[in-house]
């Protein structure tokens, strides 16, 4: 979907939490990553439980019968918790609340190892620290936690983890501060590949809507009248099989309306080509204010435009259609230094359809051949 482009490029990020400052075109980045946010999450869940397991391969030398149960039931609690997450991110609430739950998920999976760790002897941490060095950079490369969440959450067990080994569980100060280092080193490294990856990914999404927006706008030049901005002959043809399609299924009768502009060659002539575009843009603005939304408004070119008239319900309302257009050109065109223009009236053509056999291409044929028979028909009244 488009973005409207004056968005785009005043999109900037806010510099701690690269948000976009606009929070329309955060909603939109959000509504982007989803997909793919959901995918990555799904499976760094899934590693991270596993992961978790695999460090009861070290109960053995550690972990006492008297408080094996303690620790499986910490390590279990948190493995659910991982589980449970994964459940919920096939569900529409995931959408809104995804930040929060990863952000427990990598939180209480650092809190559950430093909690299994008070069941053991304090030497155990040499080898259980490991892990806690790979659940933060799980948290901040893998989980799916944008930077400022992830760096709450590393922040967060630093803390508890001086708090827990300088004052409930007392090591040696140098031992901890050495800890420290390690652990500071793994939130730093950790921290910047993730503020790295997040603003990429954002100024990723900028580019591919820009490049949207410029896909749409050749889309549009190729589609529509570069003069009046009225679709071209190709977009009414794909309207009318369009309308085809619908008038078929639904038993609903449309009508497509040629329409010739009568002596529009002589005002080319006496006034010049710039004269005529201006005229012939005054009669799109003209038509196209008679015409419903729901109707095609087209340009086929020259002097020749078109009307696609959907679920236009009889052919004697075609008719009537066709008169509003006529009365539409009646009032003369006031150009600024020139007379005005009174002779301007237009031949219209009315093909209904469906019949047997219709196609776009049939149904632009008949009415073309029905306003030339009205034209052909004007001419010989006028001769008599």
């Amino acid at each position: 979907m488009p973005i409207s482009q004056n968005l785009l490029w005043s999109a900037s990020l806010r510099k701690w939490t690269l948000s976009f400052q606009n929070e329309r075109l955060e909603a939109l980045y959000q509504l982007y990553a989803m997909p793919s946010l959901r995918r990555h999450s799904r499976l760094a869940l899934l590693v991270g439980a596993v992961m978790y397991m695999l460090y009861s391969l070290l109960d053995p030398l550690f972990v006492t019968p008297e408080a094996i149960v303690s620790v499986w039931y910490i390590r279990t609690m948190v493995v659910m918790l991982f589980f449970a997450v994964l459940g919920l991110s096939f569900y529409r609430q995931f959408v809104r609340y995804h930040q929060l739950l990863l952000a427990l998920v990598a939180l209480f999976s650092s809190l559950g190892l430093l909690a299994q760790l008070t069941f053991m002897p304090l030497a155990a941490i040499n080898y259980y620290f490991t892990g806690l060095v790979v659940m933060v950079f799980w948290s901040y490369t893998f989980s799916g936690l944008r930077f400022f969440n992830a760096s709450l959450v590393g922040l967060c067990v630093f803390l508890i983890f001086n708090i827990m080994y300088l004052y409930l569980r007392p090591l040696p100060q140098l031992q901890v501060l050495i800890y420290d280092v390690f652990l500071l080193s793994a939130n730093v490294v950790g921290a910047f590949a993730s503020y790295v990856s997040e603003k990429q990914s954002r100024e990723l999404f900028l580019r591919e809507k820009d490049l949207d927006n410029e896909r749409h706008r050749q889309q549009e030049k190729a589609l529509h009248d570069r003069l009046t901005g009225l679709p071209n002959r190709e977009l009414l043809l794909d309207r009318i099989e369009q309308a085809i399609n619908f008038s078929v299924r639904n038993d609903q009768l449309c009508a497509g309306l040629f329409i010739d502009l009568d002596k529009f060659k002589p005002i080319n002539d006496t006034y010049g080509h710039l004269i005529g575009d201006v005229v012939l843009k005054e009669v799109a603005t003209r038509l196209r204010f008679t015409v419903r939304e729901t109707d095609t408004l087209a340009r086929l070119g020259g002097d020749e435009f078109f009307v696609l008239a959907r679920d236009i319900g009889s052919p004697e309302a075609a008719e009537l259609l066709a008169n509003k257009l006529r009365m539409q050109l009646i009032s003369p065109i006031i150009l600024d230094g020139l007379p005005p223009i009174k002779d301007l009236s237009a031949s219209i053509g009315i093909c209904v359809f469906p019949y047997r056999d219709v196609s776009a291409v049939d149904v632009i044929r008949r009415a073309d051949h029905a306003m030339y028979d009205i034209k052909r028909q004007s001419k010989q009244e006028q001769s008599f």
